[in-house]
């Protein structure tokens, strides 16, 4: 008897299970006319979510306002004993001139300038799905903090972005003869400033070809060029994508141009 019971028991939890089974294909079983998405598709999507991210964080660091666009009030950070003067009689220079913080558009601009170097660290990480968008920034004069994603690029090392960093730095080059044009014309702020820009552009690229290469040929742009004309042979050509601007941007010499003309009407160009 009880031998015959435990077969009834047996049997009824065989037949619950196989219920719950059943149920449980039914509720997977997808609805009529929908699709099960393949690996592929999966993938797919997976990548256009790593795109879309990576367009968003080049959005973010070419983002307003910049620490020097808000003209920042400065605050001195020195030691309560501090005295100008050193015991020797020179000057004492033990003290710090940082961005006053306390005002509240200064320090928005920080918080932006602080994430900024976040935001390049979250590219550099995704890594080699990143750097297509990133060489169309660098080529992209509408960008205003191009130096971000080169330096990004040469923490990814592919070194078949050479030819954008090159570009790159070419930039800064044609920015300091500017300068030296904008000098004669006497137009004094626009040539520091194009002067700066251009220096900042060839370091920055000076950098990153130095860590992509392994080599430094110092600012001697012609042996780059050389040097990545050698290694192109070796790993195959490298065509740079079509160059496009950013709607309503100029390049900086237009920039500049555009200045000289304004303040020098007898160039012969009118006015804009």
């Amino acid at each position: 008897m009880r031998k015959y019971f435990l077969a009834i028991t047996f049997f009824s939890l065989l037949n619950i299970i196989s219920g719950l089974g059943a149920m449980a294909e039914e509720e997977n079983k997808p609805e009529a006319g929908s699709t099960v998405p393949t690996t592929a598709e999966s993938v797919s999507r997976v990548e256009q979510e790593i795109q879309n991210r990576v367009k968003e964080l080049i959005k973010l660091i070419n983002q307003e306002p910049n620490i020097l666009a808000v003209n920042p009030k400065a605050k001195i950070i020195k030691d309560t004993n501090w005295r100008p003067y050193n015991p020797d009689g020179s000057v004492n220079q033990d003290f710090k001139v940082v961005p006053d913080d306390s005002v509240p558009e200064i320090a928005q601009a920080l918080q932006i300038e602080q994430n900024r170097v976040k935001w390049t660290k979250e590219l550099i990480d995704i890594g080699l799905p990143a750097v297509p968008e990133m060489v169309k920034t660098v080529l992209d004069q509408g960008y205003k903090y191009r130096h971000f994603i080169v330096y990004g690029l040469s923490q990814i090392k592919d070194i078949r972005t050479v030819p954008a960093i090159l570009k790159f730095f070419s930039e800064g080059i044609e920015q300091e003869k500017l300068a030296k044009t904008l000098e004669q014309m006497e137009l004094k702020e626009e040539a520091v400033r194009a002067r700066e820009e251009g220096t900042h552009k060839k370091k920055t690229a000076l950098e990153a070809l130095k860590v992509l290469s392994g080599k430094d040929f110092g600012e001697e742009y012609q042996k780059w060029e050389e040097w990545w004309k050698e290694t192109e042979k070796q790993i195959g050509p490298v065509e740079l994508p079509k160059t496009y601007e950013a709607k309503g941007a100029s390049s900086p010499s237009q920039q500049y141009k555009k200045s000289a003309n304004e303040q020098n009407p007898q160039s012969g160009e009118s006015k804009p």
